[in-house]
């Protein structure tokens, strides 16, 4: 399950990084960030310590505790804060133009290219579509927060059939509360 939950978070990080071009950090940081993580751990880096925008984050004990088993979704207050900050917390986009970029709806103009090509992963000719953007008056603000909400559903999505194939498998019916992205 936290592998999972780790391939997911990867998923979002490594789809924002393709699209908006980051460079790969020398050796040196990486050897750094290998002690500090063997050190420290996933937990201490992945904020979920941490209540941010008036999320209360419940840890996998927590939720455990409070049902008397191990849940099978174990980081459901976790999910739903990153949820409620890309998709309704302050923005340069509209709430509402982040969802629909988050359920995979179709978008006009410019927008409507670029985030599919996030979500789908296929950055060929992602140049020409910042451009475009560009050209229709979204602000850099705005098309990273594009990429954000097209990186986040596409990947919270991925979730989604993972958790559902692990029900089916386990025969229980927990609840999930992530929205549903189309």
């Amino acid at each position: 399950m936290d592998a999972t939950y780790i391939c997911v978070g990867f998923n979002i990080i490594n789809r924002i990084a393709d699209a908006m071009d980051f460079k790969v950090p020398q050796t040196t940081v990486f050897v750094r960030g290998a002690w500090f993580m063997r050190r420290f751990g996933y937990r201490l880096m992945s904020g979920s310590f941490i209540a941010k925008n008036g999320c209360r984050v419940r840890s996998r004990e927590d939720v455990a505790s409070s049902n008397g088993h191990p849940s099978i979704y174990p980081y459901e207050s976790m999910m739903r804060c990153l949820h409620d900050s890309v998709f309704y917390g302050p923005g340069a986009l509209d709430p509402s133009r982040r969802q629909a970029i988050g359920d995979g709806e179709q978008i006009a103009g410019a927008l409507g290219p670029y985030v599919s090509k996030v979500a789908q992963r296929d950055y060929q000719g992602l140049d020409k579509c910042i451009s475009d953007l560009r050209l229709e008056g979204y602000s850099d603000d705005q098309i990273f927060e594009a990429t954000v909400c097209a990186a986040s559903g596409a990947s919270l999505k991925g979730l989604r059939l993972v958790l559902n194939a692990m029900i089916l498998c386990s025969h229980t019916t927990p609840k999930i509360s992530v929205q549903s992205a189309a």
